[in-house]
């Protein structure tokens, strides 16, 4: 037991090992992170499991058509026996036929045993219930893509945000460096008397600001990797390394792409599911007007004796088989009633189809401006983070050659932030503005993993066969 405790305790470690080294070690690019967040999502699990307890109802929709077997028994005490009343001749010839005469049948102590069985012939709310398990199951195998789809959006949405305040970091990091050697060097001037204290003191205060700025990129940047470890389903305390940067999606954000039909969205595909779904529930509603015959037969035993002590010496057995049919010939309009209730809910499940269809179309369109016009306005955010750099370089380098002020430096060193900042939330906006077109159209999956979906397709082709 000892060494079974170490073996597993040697297990365990190594695990941990592991775990920590690839944390530390290797480099998550986006479609592994995407596909981390599918096998550790809270969302993902419970969306599998949906499919887990559909396939179960499945399971239970066909074993209404299988056998059912019961087996019961009984040990009876008749303390009183019942007693059945006849008329006086009944028995006895010369009896008064007038005259009423109790008579008990049966013994005080009664046993029995039995085996019954009872097997579906027809019913038409089975068989049209088989027919919707497949629907049922297929919806199940489509909220597992949804939440597939929403996950891998969440997940992209982060990771976009981590490699733009990483890089946005970088920048400042880089402005730090270059106002920190230009404070050393009008603090050099300064000692030997070249330039006037305001000069340092405004090169200070603007050294100070960037120092502020890079704190506060700094704890931006751990709270966006944290929340990329929360959409991963990962612990927000292990260390990640990202393989990507932003340069890798220059591609995706100038990918030419069009418009698609509402039928490719999942949440319209979801939606027709039900309608098939509601469809089914009214067939198998009527179906209840129909005839049940059912076979059905049993075998056993029983024995009695007005001793306990001798109830099992006289036993005999009993066996029977038949058929029954029932047919319901008026049920106050119930099934009417409710079968004019799920009509209802068709109509209404109807003129959400056509409000989604309106929806996706609005949702394509919006999604495609706003894109466009990001897209334009990053364009124009770089080209004035360009020019600012060039205006923030020369006004350096004429402050050192004695021909600026500092004025001009501190000057064009916060336009060149701000231009900067700007640039990055524009590049954000833009990605996350492509990425929203995409999803608009249905093809957030297609970015995100085509074998992952291929999988998924052929999971629900499979469930459908069953």
């Amino acid at each position: 037991m000892r060494i079974n405790l170490r073996w597993i305790t040697a297990m365990a470690l190594l695990t941990i090992s592991h775990l920590s080294a690839h944390a530390q070690e290797g480099a998550y690019s986006i479609q592994e992170c995407i596909n981390y967040a599918f096998q550790n999502t809270g969302t993902i699990k419970n969306a599998v499991l949906e499919q887990g307890i559909s396939q179960a109802k499945v399971g239970e929709i066909i074993s209404m058509g299988l056998p059912q077997i019961d087996l019961e028994g009984q040990l009876i005490d008749n303390l009183k026996i019942q007693k059945a009343y006849l008329p006086g001749n009944a028995f006895d010839p010369n009896g008064d036929p007038d005259q009423t005469v109790g008579v008990e049948f049966g013994t005080q102590f009664n046993s029995n045993a039995q085996i019954k069985a009872n097997q579906l012939l027809f019913d038409g709310t089975f068989f049209i219930g088989v027919k919707a398990a497949k629907v049922y199951n297929e919806l199940a195998s489509k909220e597992l893509i949804r939440s597939k789809i929403d996950v891998a959006e969440g997940v992209t949405k982060a990771y976009y945000y981590v490699l733009v305040q990483r890089e946005y970091l970088e920048l400042v990091n880089r402005n730090k460096d270059i106002l920190e050697s230009l404070y050393n060097e009008t603090n050099a001037m300064y000692e030997a008397g070249m330039v006037e204290e305001i000069e340092l003191n405004r090169i200070e205060v603007n050294f100070n600001s960037i120092t502020i700025q890079q704190t506060q990129m700094e704890q931006m940047n751990i709270i966006a990797e944290k929340l990329l470890k929360f959409q991963m389903g990962m612990d927000i305390n292990i260390p990640i390394t990202l393989s990507e940067k932003l340069e890798d999606f220059r591609e995706f954000i100038v990918t030419p792409t069009d418009l698609e039909q509402a039928k490719n969205r999942i949440e319209y595909s979801i939606l027709m599911t039900n309608i098939k779904l509601n469809d089914f529930d009214i067939r198998a509603t009527k179906a209840e007007y129909w005839p049940k015959l059912y076979a059905f037969g049993a075998y056993g035993v029983n024995a009695g004796s007005t001793s306990f002590g001798t109830l099992y010496d006289n036993t005999g057995d009993f066996a029977n088989i038949g058929v029954s049919l029932s047919v319901s010939l008026f049920d106050g309009l119930n099934r009417h009633k409710r079968i004019q209730q799920k009509k209802l809910k068709g109509q209404q499940l109807q003129n959400s189809r056509i409000d989604l269809e309106r929806q996706i179309s609005i949702e394509q369109e919006q999604s495609r401006i706003v894109y466009e016009t990001n897209k334009a306005t990053l364009n124009l955010q770089e080209k004035n983070m360009q020019v600012s750099d060039k205006v923030y370089t020369n006004s350096q380098i004429k402050f050192k050659e004695g021909v600026g002020s500092s004025i001009e430096v501190t000057t064009s060193s916060q336009d060149f932030a701000t231009a900067a900042n700007e640039y990055f939330s524009s590049l954000y906006e833009v990605l996350i503005a492509k990425l929203s077109y995409e999803k608009a159209n249905g093809r957030l999956l297609d970015y995100v993993d085509a074998e992952d979906q291929a999988k998924d397709e052929e999971i629900l082709k499979m469930n459908n066969e069953k």
